[in-house]
């Protein structure tokens, strides 16, 4: 008897641990999400999507959805990722056209 106590509050422990993880990953994929932001609109470069996808996500993790709010968070960095190359990209290799250049 004593041991089937011990090892049901193990697993009540160990299930209580991985609910503070989940939580814990779930506000760290969200942050990542929002740094990635932050250097895309740092060359004027951010999706208007990305933003959209975070307040998904924050919505998600205080509904209790989890997994939804990762993926979302999740999709959110990869946008800003992509939208920060992307401006990189133009910032490095676009000129204006001759029209538009002083005389």
């Amino acid at each position: 008897m004593r041991k089937s106590v011990a090892v049901i509050a193990i697993l009540a422990l160990s299930v209580h641990a991985g609910v503070a993880a989940g939580e814990t990953d779930v506000q760290q994929a969200i942050a990542a999400a929002k740094a990635a932001q932050q250097k895309a609109d740092s060359l004027q470069g951010a999706w208007v999507t990305t933003d959209k996808l975070i307040e998904q996500a924050e919505t998600a993790s205080a509904e209790g959805k989890k997994e939804e709010a990762l993926k979302l968070a999740g999709k959110a960095q990869r946008e800003a990722e992509l939208a920060y190359a992307q401006a990189d990209h133009e910032r490095k290799h676009w000129s204006p056209p001759p029209y538009l250049l002083p005389k």
